[in-house]
């Protein structure tokens, strides 16, 4: 019989992967193994059982109306086809002759459990990764709670801590949490399994955002919501892979104000005053940073601090993950449709938009391409702006250069973009805040490692930005304040924010 109190242990300590490794853990992988093709076998033909149309009935009303169905009534929906199921799982397992199959070692009653579980997560929710977005779909119900396999994760410090889950075939399942990563030892049974499971997700985000998107062998990539909530997800099947992979991209339940995130050590008060001042003054400020390094998370806690009675708010992304807490707030999405009749919803139209509704501050969840353009231009007309870029730190000698070059390269491929260097003379005129943030290959630690304010271009010698750099992260005596700039104190002071230095 399983020990809940080791498993609850282990869990703690770090998944340790020998335990997952163990004997028992095979045991119950097999048994899942065992009853796998006799539930998809049943759950694909027409049984005249009282339980399979019970089943049957529940497995029916999936097909509700889109337009008549919400998140938590779908949940629930799942929960109920997850009881039906499970009393045919009990049949299974308590009268295993009956249905042709010999236990060698017969199950114990918390082994039935651990295989219910399994099996349910198999065929009603998403296989084995279930286990690691468990917390999103607890959120919906107390019933399932009563499960002792959810009661021990239900609030275990390194679940609640998945922030990506990197699927890369069927058996292979990486995961990290807590700045390191781990290998799940619960796999999916199959590729065939796995591409099964990535359909359910995506017609599952269809169902629930009124979204269209496909995936298939004509069209083999795919970006999409996880069903649960703030759970970005994309991938990608033959014939564009060798195999079927995806990750999964785990935002936190709640999202984290600009004091969390100096409580988590990401800078220091100095640096949280000013920005603070630069919210309120109203500022063009780009985040630059690698993936991972904290960019959209810095990003939406400084969104909630621009002035609340200065008009309205929008956010402009492709997936969710912005959750700035202001009253007046748009929501704005880009959208790429897979039909001639329909037009794409690009940040373009959606910067149009913004004119036409009043917004006065916008945030850019990733600025990839030729949208960094676009989102500079408006930035000229409206109060305040928020956007990241993607950028990787070459050598320690010229990091504004580094930084303002990649965002010159992204606006260089809007059509109507300027060329050459002019685009950078506007360029530094149109950023007036650059963070440079990053996690750290030593310690793992996110942190905003540079704070400059660009003051311009020179053509000469070379061609550089100018900028004063504010704050830095000094490895060996940490966070510092580096020049006094009267020029930002004034520009504050113009906007009638007093920041003293």
């Amino acid at each position: 019989m399983l020990d809940l109190k080791l498993f609850d242990d282990k869990l703690d300590e770090t998944l340790n992967t020998s335990f997952y490794q163990s004997q028992y853990l095979n045991k119950i992988l097999l048994y899942r193994q065992t009853l796998y093709p006799i539930l998809e076998e049943f759950l694909s033909v027409q049984s005249q059982s009282e339980i399979a149309q019970k089943l049957q009935a529940k497995l029916d009303e999936v097909a509700l109306n889109a337009h008549q169905i919400d998140v938590l009534s779908f949940f629930e929906l799942k929960f109920q086809k997850s009881k039906v199921l499970a009393s045919f799982i009990d049949q299974l397992l308590n009268e295993p002759s009956n249905f042709g199959i010999s236990f060698i070692d017969p199950p114990s009653n918390i082994d039935k459990i651990w295989v219910k579980t399994l099996l349910i997560h198999d065929f009603i929710y998403y296989g084995p990764i279930t286990f690691l977005i468990i917390s999103r779909i607890l959120e919906r119900f107390e019933d399932i709670k009563s499960n002792p396999v959810y009661q021990m994760l239900l609030n275990k410090t390194l679940i609640s801590n998945i922030s990506e889950i990197r699927i890369n075939n069927f058996q292979t399942i990486f995961i990290d949490a807590a700045n390191k990563s781990f290998d799940w030892q619960i796999k999916f049974l199959s590729n065939d399994q796995l591409v099964s499971i990535i359909e359910r997700i995506i017609s599952e985000s269809n169902l629930l955002f009124r979204a269209n998107i496909k995936i298939n062998s004509i069209s083999p990539i795919a970006d999409f919501e996880h069903p649960c909530g703030y759970i970005r997800g994309s991938a990608i099947l033959p014939p564009a892979s060798e195999e079927p992979f995806m990750t999964l991209r785990i935002h936190p339940g709640d999202p984290y104000a600009l004091d969390d995130l100096m409580n988590f050590n990401m800078f220091d008060e100095k640096m949280r005053d000013f920005f603070l001042a630069m919210q309120k003054a109203g500022t063009t400020v780009a985040i630059a940073g690698t993936m991972g390094s904290g960019k959209t998370t810095l990003l939406s806690a400084l969104a909630e601090h621009w002035p609340l009675s200065m008009g309205r708010k929008a956010t402009i992304e492709d997936t969710p993950e912005l959750r700035p807490r202001i009253d007046d707030l748009v929501k704005m999405r880009t959208i790429e449709y897979d039909s001639k009749e329909q037009k794409d919803i690009d940040v373009t139209r959606l910067t149009k938009a913004c004119k036409r509704h009043s917004v006065r501050y916008v945030v850019l969840s990733e600025a990839r391409d030729g949208s960094a353009w676009e989102i500079l231009q408006l930035s000229q007309s409206i109060l305040g702006c928020l956007m990241t870029f993607h950028y990787t730190l070459r050598s320690n000698k010229f990091l504004v250069d580094q930084a303002l070059n990649t965002l010159a390269s992204l606006c260089k491929q809007h059509p109507l973009s300027p060329q050459g260097n002019e685009i950078k003379h506007l360029l530094a005129s149109m950023v007036q805040i650059l963070l440079l943030v990053e996690q750290s290959p030593i310690d793992k630690q996110r942190r905003v490692t540079n704070v400059f304010y660009v003051t311009g271009f020179d053509e000469m010698n070379g061609g550089h930005f100018k900028a004063i750099e504010l704050f830095k992260f000094n490895p060996e005596k940490g966070y510092e304040q580096s020049n006094f700039c009267e020029e930002i104190i004034e520009y504050f002071k113009s906007r009638g924010v007093d920041y003293k230095w």
